[in-house]
């Protein structure tokens, strides 16, 4: 449940503008995850196998770092670090779509508009 709350925390205040706390929120959120901030850096195919392999996160671990990379990229005013958080969140995403049980809503929103960022079909 923390980590749903340090979810809406990060979206609550990505917009109303306030980015640095926003960022201290995902470092935070990374942190209780116990993963190294610095692996949204890998390629994809290395990042899946950090949080699944090595950190052996569940699907619902991966969906919620999802949302916080959507959100990261959210953030960002470059460009190129945009499409790389949403291509990993995307990434994630899929992942979590393909091999869940559980029809969510939440989740088809965020895919199609990351989709249409990313011009997917």
């Amino acid at each position: 449940m923390m980590l749903f709350e340090v979810i809406a925390r990060i979206i609550r205040l990505r917009k109303i503008g306030q980015k640095e706390n926003a960022l201290e929120e995902i470092d935070y959120f990374y942190r209780c995850l116990a993963v190294e901030a610095d692996f949204v850096a890998m390629p994809a195919e290395e990042m899946m196998r950090y949080l699944t392999d090595w950190k052996k996160l569940t699907n619902e671990h991966l969906e919620l770092i999802a949302f916080v990379l959507k959100e990261q990229g959210e953030i960002t005013e470059s460009e190129s670090e945009k499409l790389a958080y949403f291509s990993k969140s995307w990434f994630l995403f899929d992942k979590v779509e393909r091999e869940s049980t559980a029809f969510s809503v939440e989740r088809q929103l965020r895919m199609a508009e990351l989709r249409a960022f990313l011009d997917l079909n």
